[in-house]
């Protein structure tokens, strides 16, 4: 053990800083740009997209369900920043973790979400076109678990068959999970010493470490053992040999397999660029005995289950979108929105708990110009949509969740839900399951945060607008202001086919928290109506 801390301490000592992810305008996530940010990276050349697959799964008793997607934000950066010229789409975090008919394996073990591997196909693929109509014409598919590979391998068959001839291309760039966990195991045995049987597999050393560089906050240090300290814990390995140390070296190795499949793929030559600009480390912050409050992703399944045991059987399924909001605002306004509107719902509520936010979404044709077509925006029309809304549902419900609440951010997220409330209640009458579809979460609280800014402000329902205007704004401006450009903000976007409708320049933060507190009233109340006699699904 001494010579493998030794070894790995010196990998450390002498890797350069890994990049972390960045804010505003010199980030290369989606989420974290404008539209019109990305159409100008477009036109400049940057014309490779990144989408990546974690999982929501269990990770032993001491480690979060979202290690993947954490993981994966960490590595993607780097990978897109090395490959240059490429950005990052919103990570996928609904994947192919097994059946919810027969659950055995992960699916066993409260706050798994498994989306069947037709419906994630199709997903995927509705990704991959979206961005392609924006512009993009090379899609790069990554995955960070192994029930995520034979799916993303279908998809870009898939793409490159019907996009013959047109410029465009996928590319499955499998070397980031598959040869990269051959050359980690090689390099922790043959060259530090590490025993195989110690290394494991799921959720041991090597998920451990990882995580333990990226963020340590998600590890429970005193719920490391060998093998997970009991049987069915979901641990392979032994967790207590991990390090942040192993961690950094084995990322390095996944980075560097997956730039140069990349680069190969591509047809690029010559050195490997550094990055434009360097950023230090993550911030490593203390390992956690305290658990991720309501959120699936930064709980670890024993705390899930336990929570459930202890009455938590209520589950929010927040559904955002990546869409165009004006020069101002990034795309991922709605899941910055609704992720924080879902965490006070659940405080309000107690005993609560609250699945990863849906970032794909209804938002219009991508193969019609207009909305859907905007660089960065990414639809996943009706039916793909109501599969990934389904699918988290009917993974809730195996846990022992009773009570789902649907919430979406956006007008075109609110008939999906209802119909799949409708459809899941038809089916599961009498068995004391309840899907809740909370339209007025989006519906009443627009209303009311638009009459409170007649009354209140003086203002007029042209300068209020629907989109991107002062309501949109102010909320971004309170739960995220990265997210918002200021000195971009004009009335109405300031050029026709902005995507702007209202004055954004009268948007405040204080705006913006009335505006997402009527929405969780209004959520909330219709909950508590709907649970009464009579009150509709």
């Amino acid at each position: 053990m001494k010579a493998v801390a030794l070894v790995a301490a010196a990998v450390l000592a002498a890797s350069p800083s890994l990049v972390g992810a960045q804010q505003g305008s010199e980030s290369v996530f989606l989420e974290e740009l404008t539209w019109t940010e990305v159409r100008d990276l477009v036109q400049d050349g940057y014309t490779s997209v990144i989408i990546a697959t974690g999982g929501t799964e269990q990770k032993g008793p001491h480690m979060v369900d979202g290690e993947h997607r954490f993981v994966l934000e960490y590595t993607t950066d780097r990978i897109a920043r090395l490959v240059g010229n490429t950005l990052v789409a919103p990570i996928v975090t609904y994947v192919p973790e097994g059946s919810w008919e027969n659950p055995r394996g992960h699916m066993a073990m409260a706050g798994t979400i498994t989306l069947p591997e037709p419906w994630f196909v199709e997903m995927l693929e509705h990704a991959a076109r979206s961005l392609a109509a924006g512009g993009f014409t090379d899609i790069l598919f990554i995955g960070d678990s192994g029930g995520n590979q034979r799916g993303m391998q279908q998809v870009v068959a898939a793409l490159n068959e019907s996009w013959q001839g047109t410029g465009r291309r996928a590319h499955f760039i499998g070397d980031y999970y598959g040869k990269s966990g051959d050359d980690i195991r090689s390099w922790m045995v043959d060259e530090l010493g590490v025993d195989p049987d110690d290394i494991g597999g799921h959720a041991g050393m090597t998920d451990t470490s990882q995580q333990m560089f990226v963020n340590p906050a998600h590890i429970r240090l005193s719920e490391m053992a060998p093998g997970g300290g009991f049987e069915g814990s979901g641990v392979s390995g032994d967790p207590t040999r991990a390090s942040a140390a192993l961690g950094e070296g084995q990322l390095r190795i996944k980075i560097d397999n997956a730039v140069a499949q990349i680069r190969e793929s591509l047809g690029v030559s010559g050195p490997t660029p550094d990055p434009d600009r360097r950023l230090p480390k993550p911030e490593l912050t203390p390992f956690s005995e305290a658990t991720g409050g309501p959120f699936i992703e930064r709980l670890t399944w024993t705390e899930i289950r336990d929570a459930i045991a202890d009455g938590a059987t209520t589950a929010i399924v927040p559904v955002g979108g990546t869409e165009q909001n004006g020069p101002h605002m990034v795309l991922g306004k709605h899941n910055y929105i609704i992720t924080h509107a879902a965490e006070l719902m659940a405080e309000a509520l107690g005993n609560t708990l609250v699945a990863p936010t849906l970032a794909y979404v209804p938002e219009g044709d991508h193969q019609r110009p207009g909305f859907g077509d905007k660089p960065g925006v990414i639809t996943n029309p009706g039916s793909s949509y109501e599969q990934v809304l389904e699918a988290a549902a009917r993974s809730l419900r195996v846990h022992g969740i009773t009570d789902i609440l649907f919430i979406g951010d956006s007008g075109g997220n609110q008939a999906g839900m209802q119909a799949v409330a409708d459809r899941l209640n038809r089916e599961w009458a009498g068995t004391g399951t309840t899907v809740y579809a909370l339209t007025d979460y989006y519906r009443k609280g627009q209303e009311h945060t638009r009459a409170w800014l007649m009354a209140r402000h003086g203002y007029t329902p042209e300068e209020i607008g629907s989109h991107a205007g002062i309501m949109d704004t102010s909320q971004v401006l309170y739960v995220y202001p990265e997210g918002i450009r200021m000195e971009k903000a004009a009335p109405f976007g300031g050029f026709e086919d902005s995507g702007v409708r209202g004055d954004p320049t009268k948007a405040t933060a204080d705006i913006g928290r009335m505006g997402v507190r009527f929405k969780v009233n209004a959520g909330l109340e219709q909950y508590r109506e709907l649970r009464g006699e009579g009150g509709r699904r």
